[in-house]
């Protein structure tokens, strides 16, 4: 790692990461194309219903590895492999405990929440299938999103997108097979990701623990330590929190659209969310090829090449986000139609949205990276902050600004609360940053 020039070391784990991410997103992508094509419209309503609840896992996951990794990063750069392959050790214990409990939570009352949400009827009956495949499967999901995170950690960032590439191909394979074929109906598109993400899974679990990983992990590793487990959950809990306030801005936004607008808000909503989505996956994936690299230099006491590190991710992330929004501002209706076809009224709400809520985009990406950040360096209760502020923050304006501007209020609830947010933030960050300079000082 220190005979590699730091940008190529960068392009080598972001580039992969960028993939990765992406790669991840496919898979509710490809199942809603075999699913609306083949099942119709109650079919991708129900799956849509059900997404929400199988986000908690993906959450969970994230914490998980996200955890583990940057400790894992911290420890061999700071020379304690012992330490280091513990925390590896600690995988299969986070895995099968948490996927046990909320597979039984979902199981119990996933169909309660499904009806809750408004699913009645063949939507309700849909999405009661898929969900009951998926949350038998809980410990496999958390494991599918777990292990590939730690494997970057492990200088196998380029293997790891690889076996997601995998799961990704064989998740179209099987959609093909079980709805289109077979129609097995939201059963199979539920089979379908579980056994791609578990294969996924297994191959990166099988590097882990084999002798091409950096950190051998053997039997007394295994011993669970609540120490490390608190540890592990505390510095990753703020990706948990992150996609647990992604679900409840949701639905907060679709409750506020329903009552100030209609469903047509809610359509142009949905489409904002495709290209927030979009941007935001882009800056994850440089966030977590950023992290492993920052995690090891400030272990070994590099401050200024992990300094280097975390400008190049915000010079890519931000600067990237700020072409994407003066493409989004430029071009509004090329997007619009993209979406929207010939509908004039849903492409003139699009178009409106557009300009009104994603004019400061690239601040997302600013949040994204300086949570990793903070995470790498073992301050993930400091990214934490930052999450749950956003979500403090965002609230009051939802709920405020529509009593006076309508729905242009709700289009203006986030892009106003994230500068209101950046300023105390980018302080955060500065301080940190002179922080480090002063503990190498010292």
């Amino acid at each position: 790692m220190q005979n590699q020039r730091i940008g190529a070391l960068f392009a080598r784990y972001a580039i992969p990461a960028l993939i990765a991410m992406l790669v991840s997103g496919t898979y509710q992508i490809i199942d809603g194309i075999f699913v609306g094509r083949y099942i119709g419209s109650d079919g991708l309503a129900a799956i849509n219903l059900a997404w929400p609840l199988i986000g908690v896992m993906l959450a969970v996951g994230l914490m998980v590895g996200i955890g583990i990794g940057s400790h894992v990063s911290l420890s061999r750069g700071a020379g304690d492999r012992e330490i280091a392959s513990s925390y590896i050790g600690q995988l299969p214990l986070l895995m099968i405990i948490p996927g046990i409990l909320l597979s039984i939570i979902l199981f119990l009352f996933g169909h309660k929440i499904l009806a809750f949400q408004g699913a009645t009827g063949k939507v309700l009956e849909y999405g009661n299938d898929f969900l009951i495949v998926v949350t038998c499967a809980t410990p496999l999901v958390l494991g599918s999103i777990a292990a590939p995170y730690l494997m970057r950690n492990l200088n196998a960032p380029r293997l790891a997108t690889t076996f997601m590439v995998v799961g990704a191909l064989i998740n179209i394979l099987l959609d093909y097979v079980f709805i289109v074929l077979l129609e097995m109906e939201l059963v199979g598109a539920a089979l379908a990701t579980v056994i791609a993400e578990t294969t996924a899974m297994i191959l990166a679990l099988i590097y882990i623990f084999s002798r091409r990983s950096p950190v051998r992990v053997q039997r007394r590793h295994f011993k669970p330590r609540m120490d490390l487990s608190w540890k592990i959950s505390k510095n990753g809990s703020s990706s948990l929190f992150m996609y647990l306030y992604l679900g409840a801005t949701v639905v907060a936004y679709n409750f506020m659209f329903m009552r100030y607008g209609g469903a047509i808000e809610v359509a142009a909503y949905a489409v904002t969310g495709y290209l927030l989505t979009f941007y935001y996956l882009l800056s994850e994936g440089l966030a977590h090829g950023m992290q492993p690299i920052v995690s090891r230099f400030y272990g070994e006491k590099q401050i200024d090449s992990a300094k280097h590190v975390l400008k190049l991710a915000m010079m890519f992330s931000v600067g990237g986000g700020v072409l994407f929004t003066l493409a989004l501002l430029l071009f509004p209706s090329l997007f619009a139609g993209f979406f929207a076809g010939d509908n004039q009224s849903l492409q003139q709400v699009i178009i409106h949205a557009i300009r009104i809520s994603l004019f400061v985009l690239f601040i997302q990406g600013f949040f994204v990276v300086t949570e990793a950040f903070f995470q790498a360096i073992g301050e993930g209760h400091k990214a934490l902050i930052i999450t749950i502020c956003n979500i403090l923050i965002q609230l009051p304006f939802l709920f405020i600004l529509p009593r006076y501007l309508g729905t242009d209020g709700i289009w203006l609830a986030m892009p106003l609360s994230a500068i209101f947010l950046m300023v105390p933030v980018l302080f955060l960050l500065i301080k940190q940053v002179k922080q480090m300079d002063q503990t190498i000082i010292v």
